[in-house]
């Protein structure tokens, strides 16, 4: 195994929980590779020849989580929605829940409390604002939001930055009267109509109902925004706090974010500026609940489907190893 495969496998994984894991199955596999059945079995399988691979990668795991090189490929996402630590999380951020009900859910921060966190990345330095309309950049209105080219935000977003969006329970809409920094919604509706990209529970028709907050544009503070989920990393961007009021009989409310982000691509005179529409995946972001009202998580946070499959062609790469050495 070379060591630029094994540098692959150190780089694109997350400091604690992804790379914890890996480590903890390399340890299982060496385990196993040590145990009397194993020895009993190496003169006709060649099992002896994994013992030093092992030993190299785990040392090479642990040289990376002392160096800090874990997590260095590991991209923050443009925009995440949290909450504080509540009792039974671990770090400064909720813990997100691996499936939750109530509504039923999957990777969510669970929180009763009356803050919400969302957090902003500039992704490179040809990003000019993360937020709403900037300079000569398009506005909401110009930006598609499905296959059908005559399909656009309504004008009602016009001059408004990045948008919390919050799901409430199906039929609530007449009764809501949830207010974010003290201010209420400025469009609602009883169908979300395309105007989310990513459609996870309970971000669904039938499920529930839509509301729209405007919360401005991101600042761009150098290092100021970590992966909520494991809490690595330090990109470029603004975490915004956000105080909920006014929950009245709401039993849960979701929260996702969606922004304009305006860049400059090109240079001379073929510069130009691009607005793109951005969101949190299904996996970083958030839903209220209240005090008391059940549906908890059901199991901590999974190890991403990259980390596995980074571990996958790394075990795989061993095989072919020992392939080789049982033929020369």
């Amino acid at each position: 195994m070379s060591a630029s495969f094994t540098l692959l496998i150190l780089t694109d994984s997350t400091k604690d929980k992804h790379f914890l894991f890996i480590n903890t199955l390399l340890n299982m596999v060496q385990i196993m590779l040590e145990s009397p059945q194993a020895r009993r079995i190496d003169a006709a399988r060649n099992v002896k020849h994994w013992r030093p691979i092992m030993k190299v990668l785990k040392n090479a795991v642990a040289a990376a989580i002392g160096l800090g090189l874990i997590g260095a490929a590991h991209a923050i996402n443009v925009l995440q929605v949290g909450a504080p630590a509540g009792l039974g999380d671990a770090g400064k951020y909720a813990d997100y829940q691996a499936n939750t009900t109530n509504p039923t859910e999957t990777d969510t921060a669970i929180t009763s409390s009356g803050t919400v966190y969302v957090a902003g990345t500039y992704q490179n330095n040809s990003v000019l604002n993360l937020g709403g309309q900037f300079g000569t950049g398009g506005d909401w209105s110009s930006i598609q939001i499905s296959n059908n080219p005559s399909a656009f935000f309504p004008t009602e977003f016009n001059g408004k930055g990045a948008i919390l969006v919050v799901s409430v329970p199906d039929g609530s809409l007449a009764t809501v009267g949830l207010k974010v920094g003290g201010v209420s919604y400025f469009y609602s509706s009883a169908t979300l109509s395309n105007l989310f990209p990513n459609n996870h529970d309970p971000l669904k028709d039938g499920i529930s109902d839509f509301l729209f907050y405007d919360i401005g544009s991101f600042t761009k503070t150098v290092g100021a925004v970590p992966n909520l989920a494991d809490e690595t990393g330090a990109a470029d961007g603004e975490i915004k706090t956000l105080t909920l009021s006014d929950f009245g009989s709401l039993a849960w409310a979701h929260f996702d974010a969606m922004a304009i982000e305006t860049s400059e691509q090109g240079g001379g005179s073929n510069v130009r500026i691009v607005t793109t529409w951005e969101n949190n995946p299904g996996s970083h972001d958030l839903t209220w609940k209240k005090p008391g009202g059940g549906g908890g998580g059901g199991g901590g946070n999974a190890p991403e489907p990259g980390s596995l499959a980074l571990l996958g062609v790394g075990l795989a790469g061993l095989a072919a190893r020992l392939r080789s050495r049982r033929t020369a």
